[in-house]
Protein backbone atom coordinates (compact mmCIF):
# COMPACT_ATOMS: atom_id res chain seq x y z
CA UNK A 1 0.00 0.00 0.00
CA UNK A 2 1.47 3.44 -1.05
CA UNK A 3 1.40 6.85 0.75
CA UNK A 4 -1.68 7.97 -1.10
CA UNK A 5 -3.68 4.45 -0.51
CA UNK A 6 -2.73 4.45 3.13
CA UNK A 7 -4.31 8.06 3.66
CA UNK A 8 -7.66 7.00 1.56
CA UNK A 9 -7.75 4.37 3.52
CA UNK A 10 -7.02 6.33 6.73
CA UNK A 11 -9.93 8.61 6.02
CA UNK A 12 -12.48 6.08 5.30
CA UNK A 13 -11.89 4.69 8.30
CA UNK A 14 -12.09 7.71 10.36
CA UNK A 15 -15.45 8.55 8.32
CA UNK A 16 -16.43 5.00 9.22
CA UNK A 17 -16.24 5.67 13.05
CA UNK A 18 -17.88 9.06 13.03
CA UNK A 19 -20.91 7.59 11.28
CA UNK A 20 -21.18 4.80 13.45
CA UNK A 21 -21.13 7.48 16.47
CA UNK A 22 -23.63 9.35 14.57
CA UNK A 23 -26.11 6.77 14.11
CA UNK A 24 -25.45 5.63 18.06
CA UNK A 25 -26.19 9.43 19.01
CA UNK A 26 -29.20 9.83 16.54
CA UNK A 27 -30.96 6.42 17.61
CA UNK A 28 -30.21 7.26 21.41
CA UNK A 29 -31.11 10.60 21.66
CA UNK A 30 -33.01 11.78 18.26
CA UNK A 31 -31.97 13.53 15.46
CA UNK A 32 -33.62 16.82 16.65
CA UNK A 33 -31.47 16.66 19.78
CA UNK A 34 -28.28 15.14 19.32
CA UNK A 35 -25.12 17.34 18.85
CA UNK A 36 -21.90 17.36 17.53
CA UNK A 37 -20.58 17.46 21.03
CA UNK A 38 -22.63 14.29 21.32
CA UNK A 39 -21.11 12.86 18.49
CA UNK A 40 -17.58 13.90 19.41
CA UNK A 41 -18.12 12.21 22.64
CA UNK A 42 -19.02 8.68 21.75
CA UNK A 43 -16.13 9.03 19.35
CA UNK A 44 -14.08 9.58 22.00
CA UNK A 45 -12.71 12.38 20.06
CA UNK A 46 -12.59 16.01 19.35
CA UNK A 47 -15.56 18.45 17.81
CA UNK A 48 -12.66 19.36 15.25
CA UNK A 49 -12.01 15.70 14.10
CA UNK A 50 -15.91 15.56 13.18
CA UNK A 51 -15.79 19.35 11.80
CA UNK A 52 -12.58 18.01 9.48
CA UNK A 53 -15.17 15.75 7.70
CA UNK A 54 -18.29 17.27 8.24
CA UNK A 55 -19.59 21.55 7.76
CA UNK A 56 -22.92 19.96 9.96
CA UNK A 57 -25.28 17.91 11.59
CA UNK A 58 -27.03 17.56 8.41
CA UNK A 59 -24.35 16.88 6.43
CA UNK A 60 -23.51 13.49 9.00
CA UNK A 61 -27.03 12.55 8.82
CA UNK A 62 -27.01 12.11 4.96
CA UNK A 63 -23.56 10.21 5.31
CA UNK A 64 -25.58 7.85 8.27
CA UNK A 65 -28.25 7.93 5.53
CA UNK A 66 -26.66 6.63 2.87
CA UNK A 67 -24.40 3.88 4.31
CA UNK A 68 -27.40 2.55 6.05
CA UNK A 69 -29.10 1.98 2.71
CA UNK A 70 -25.67 0.90 1.36
CA UNK A 71 -25.75 -1.61 4.07
CA UNK A 72 -29.34 -2.99 2.62
CA UNK A 73 -28.22 -2.93 -1.08
CA UNK A 74 -25.68 -5.36 -0.11
CA UNK A 75 -27.96 -7.81 1.83
CA UNK A 76 -29.79 -7.97 -0.74
CA UNK A 77 -28.31 -7.75 -4.07
CA UNK A 78 -27.08 -11.20 -4.09
CA UNK A 79 -30.15 -13.16 -3.35
CA UNK A 80 -31.14 -11.13 -6.54
CA UNK A 81 -28.65 -13.44 -8.17
CA UNK A 82 -29.74 -16.85 -7.89
CA UNK A 83 -31.83 -18.39 -10.15
CA UNK A 84 -34.69 -19.43 -7.83
CA UNK A 85 -38.48 -19.23 -8.20
CA UNK A 86 -39.52 -15.53 -7.08
CA UNK A 87 -41.38 -16.83 -3.95
CA UNK A 88 -38.12 -17.87 -2.70
CA UNK A 89 -36.42 -15.38 -3.58
CA UNK A 90 -38.67 -12.75 -2.04
CA UNK A 91 -38.19 -14.88 1.19
CA UNK A 92 -34.57 -14.70 0.97
CA UNK A 93 -34.47 -10.76 0.19
CA UNK A 94 -37.12 -10.79 2.83
CA UNK A 95 -34.76 -12.60 5.24
CA UNK A 96 -32.00 -11.12 4.19
CA UNK A 97 -33.60 -7.20 4.17
CA UNK A 98 -34.66 -8.39 8.33
CA UNK A 99 -31.03 -9.09 9.24
CA UNK A 100 -29.50 -5.72 7.94
CA UNK A 101 -32.47 -3.73 10.16
CA UNK A 102 -31.15 -5.81 13.12
CA UNK A 103 -27.38 -5.87 12.58
CA UNK A 104 -27.49 -2.55 11.30
CA UNK A 105 -30.02 -1.03 13.90
CA UNK A 106 -28.79 1.99 15.08
CA UNK A 107 -28.65 3.72 10.95
CA UNK A 108 -31.74 1.80 10.14
CA UNK A 109 -33.78 3.89 12.86
CA UNK A 110 -31.86 6.55 12.05
CA UNK A 111 -33.37 6.94 8.86
CA UNK A 112 -37.07 6.36 10.34
CA UNK A 113 -36.24 9.16 12.31
CA UNK A 114 -34.81 11.73 10.26
CA UNK A 115 -36.43 11.79 6.46
CA UNK A 116 -39.76 13.36 7.85
CA UNK A 117 -37.68 15.80 10.52
CA UNK A 118 -35.76 17.02 7.42
CA UNK A 119 -38.96 17.18 4.78
CA UNK A 120 -40.69 19.42 7.09
CA UNK A 121 -38.13 21.54 8.69
CA UNK A 122 -35.89 24.46 7.81
CA UNK A 123 -33.49 23.03 5.04
CA UNK A 124 -31.65 24.53 2.70
CA UNK A 125 -32.03 24.14 -1.36
CA UNK A 126 -29.21 22.17 -1.54
CA UNK A 127 -30.36 19.80 1.68
CA UNK A 128 -33.27 19.72 -0.03
CA UNK A 129 -31.44 17.87 -3.24
CA UNK A 130 -29.62 15.86 -1.30
CA UNK A 131 -32.77 14.67 0.28
CA UNK A 132 -34.68 13.77 -2.99
CA UNK A 133 -31.54 12.03 -3.99
CA UNK A 134 -32.08 9.54 -0.69
CA UNK A 135 -35.32 8.92 -1.65
CA UNK A 136 -34.81 8.21 -4.96
CA UNK A 137 -32.00 5.67 -3.70
CA UNK A 138 -34.47 4.56 -1.07
CA UNK A 139 -37.58 3.66 -3.81
CA UNK A 140 -34.55 1.94 -5.94
CA UNK A 141 -34.23 -0.68 -3.28
CA UNK A 142 -37.87 -0.84 -3.06
CA UNK A 143 -38.24 -1.54 -6.60
CA UNK A 144 -35.63 -4.42 -6.39
CA UNK A 145 -38.33 -6.08 -4.38
CA UNK A 146 -41.41 -4.77 -6.46
CA UNK A 147 -39.46 -6.32 -9.71
CA UNK A 148 -39.82 -9.80 -7.95
CA UNK A 149 -43.39 -9.38 -7.06
CA UNK A 150 -43.91 -8.95 -10.17
CA UNK A 151 -42.09 -11.98 -11.91
CA UNK A 152 -43.76 -13.44 -8.94
CA UNK A 153 -47.26 -12.62 -10.18
CA UNK A 154 -46.44 -13.28 -14.04
CA UNK A 155 -45.09 -16.85 -13.21
CA UNK A 156 -48.10 -17.76 -11.01
CA UNK A 157 -45.88 -18.20 -7.51
CA UNK A 158 -46.84 -14.89 -5.77
CA UNK A 159 -50.77 -13.72 -5.35
CA UNK A 160 -50.50 -10.08 -5.92
CA UNK A 161 -53.49 -8.33 -7.04
CA UNK A 162 -51.60 -4.78 -6.94
CA UNK A 163 -47.72 -4.97 -7.31
CA UNK A 164 -47.41 -0.93 -5.49
CA UNK A 165 -49.20 -2.14 -2.93
CA UNK A 166 -47.77 -5.24 -2.36
CA UNK A 167 -44.53 -4.09 -2.49
CA UNK A 168 -45.43 -1.22 0.45
CA UNK A 169 -47.08 -3.77 2.86
CA UNK A 170 -43.83 -5.75 2.52
CA UNK A 171 -41.50 -2.92 3.16
CA UNK A 172 -43.88 -1.78 6.11
CA UNK A 173 -43.85 -4.63 8.02
CA UNK A 174 -40.00 -5.52 7.05
CA UNK A 175 -39.06 -2.02 8.19
CA UNK A 176 -41.57 -1.77 11.32
CA UNK A 177 -38.78 -3.74 12.77
CA UNK A 178 -36.80 -1.09 13.51
CA UNK A 179 -39.75 0.06 15.96
CA UNK A 180 -39.83 -3.11 18.09
CA UNK A 181 -36.53 -5.07 18.02
CA UNK A 182 -34.48 -4.46 20.82
CA UNK A 183 -30.57 -5.06 20.92
CA UNK A 184 -30.00 -7.65 23.88
CA UNK A 185 -26.64 -8.86 25.26
CA UNK A 186 -27.69 -12.39 25.42
CA UNK A 187 -29.38 -12.29 22.49
CA UNK A 188 -27.61 -15.23 19.89
CA UNK A 189 -27.31 -15.07 16.07
CA UNK A 190 -29.79 -18.00 16.08
CA UNK A 191 -32.16 -15.84 18.17
CA UNK A 192 -32.04 -13.28 15.71
CA UNK A 193 -32.24 -15.70 12.42
CA UNK A 194 -35.32 -16.89 14.10
CA UNK A 195 -36.62 -13.45 13.95
CA UNK A 196 -35.64 -12.25 10.55
CA UNK A 197 -37.25 -16.21 9.53
CA UNK A 198 -40.47 -15.72 11.17
CA UNK A 199 -40.98 -12.08 10.18
CA UNK A 200 -40.29 -12.74 6.42
CA UNK A 201 -42.35 -16.05 6.57
CA UNK A 202 -45.46 -14.29 7.99
CA UNK A 203 -45.13 -11.21 5.92
CA UNK A 204 -44.34 -13.74 2.77
CA UNK A 205 -46.31 -16.87 3.09
CA UNK A 206 -49.08 -15.26 5.59
CA UNK A 207 -50.43 -16.67 8.56
CA UNK A 208 -53.29 -19.13 6.72
CA UNK A 209 -53.28 -22.57 7.69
Amino acid sequence: MNKHQALSAGKAESLQQITDAAAQCFMAKGLEKATIDDIADVLGATKGRVYHHFRSKNAIYFAVHRQAMQYCFDAVEPVLKQDIPADEKLFRMAVAHAHVMMDTLPYQRSIRLGVDIYLRGPTTQAEREVLTELIEQRNGYENLFRDVLRSGKAAGTLDVPNVDLAGRAVMGALNGLVDWYRIRPDQSAADRAAIADGLAHTIIYGIKA
